[in-house]
């Protein structure tokens, strides 16, 4: 039952269940809203009957201004929050979908805060054509020079965007509907990878040493090697941040050892769970008794709460690695899915 509830497609369904039975029930106990909505509604020229005479409509019609000052508050205040009840899961699916890589706070923050903003703009002025042009000259004059990652996250921006529109128009089912399709479409090609031409490839022989240091990247599983004439050549410019993050973790990998007086390690250890806390007790009480020396190298996300244990460790000269393989096994059965042994000697960690 935990695992299926760890399922972040479950946990998205029983968020849009509880909001669904949430909004029944306030609607049940309070049919004033909806009075109040259907009002506002027919004062509205984007709800008019004639799209034609739209702008007559708004410039000769009293406009929401004559709901009175409480209730046109009272629209406002359940617009922002509708906007904002449909964009959280928006915000949570960025989050896990961008934890191991290319995460940005500020976009989450405005994925959140964007269509609030939106939706009580559009309160404001759909009902005042004087009003309406002027925010356009004012936002026009804005400068926005921030410089988004990635691409998806411009599709975040879009959708807060429309979110935000569709609440501010009083069209709560169309925003439902775009926040629920876009979050199931987005955590789906997360979870199968889509795109991804490397998922089925693996490593497989001795690594050399810029691979056992840099290690396999989170999403992808490949190495990067360091110091390959050609992959360089090869690189894109944004790549070059990644060969420097990994070219600045060999630098201090190097130097750590230079100052180590302790033998250095000659093997590494990954080992693939399921879950990370017990998996990790177990593993290394296995190393404390199997092993001359250890140390946990990193922990790398491997996605649906699996994990993946990094360790360099110093077998005796003579020993087999395969005892110490079958030991992890089956010390954190069942929560150790593999582990793989790669030796390192031959790169002077005799």
């Amino acid at each position: 039952m935990v695992r299926i509830w760890q399922s972040p497609f479950v946990r998205l369904a029983a968020y849009y269940v509880v909001l669904s039975l949430a909004v029944g029930l306030l609607v049940r106990a309070f049919p004033q809203i909806v009075d109040l909505f259907d009002a506002f509604q027919r004062l509205s020229p984007i709800h008019g009957t004639s799209r034609k005479d739209a702008l007559d409509q708004a410039a000769n019609t009293p406009g929401v201004a004559s709901l009175g000052s409480a209730n046109l508050a009272l629209i406002t205040f359940f617009s922002m929050l509708g906007a904002l009840a449909l964009v959280l899961p928006v915000a949570w699916v960025y989050m896990i979908t961008k934890q191991h890589r290319g995460y940005d706070q500020s976009v989450v923050q405005t994925v959140i805060v964007l269509p609030m903003t939106v939706a009580g703009t559009l309160i404001l002025v759909q009902n005042s054509v004087a009003l309406a042009f002027a925010l356009g000259g004012i936002v026009a004059a804005i400068r926005f020079r921030n410089t988004l990652k990635d691409t998806k996250d411009v599709v975040y921006i879009y959708l807060a965007l429309g979110v935000g529109l569709a609440a501010g128009v009083f069209a709560p089912v169309v925003s439902a509907v775009m926040s629920l399709m876009f979050n199931i479409t987005l955590l789906s090609l997360w979870k199968l990878n889509v795109g991804n031409i490397y998922a089925d490839q693996a490593l497989t022989g001795r690594l050399r040493l810029g691979q056992a240091i840099v290690g396999p990247r989170a999403q992808t599983g490949e190495y990067q090697v360091i110091g390959d004439p050609e992959l360089l050549r090869a690189l894109a410019p944004q790549e070059f941040e990644k060969v420097a993050a990994a070219s600045d973790r060999l630098r201090r990998y190097i130097e750590d050892r230079a100052k180590s007086k302790k033998r250095l390690f000659n093997s590494l250890l990954l080992v693939h769970t399921s879950m990370l806390e017990p998996a990790q007790q177990a593993v290394e009480a296995v190393l404390d008794q199997l092993v001359k020396r250890w140390e946990l190298r990193e922990v790398l996300p491997a996605g649906d709460g699996k994990s993946t244990l990094e360790y360099l460790v110093r077998l005796a000269k003579d020993a087999p690695p395969g005892s110490l393989l079958d030991a992890v096994k089956a010390r954190g059965a069942p929560h150790v899915i593999a582990a793989e042994y790669r030796s390192l000697r031959g790169l002077g960690n005799e």
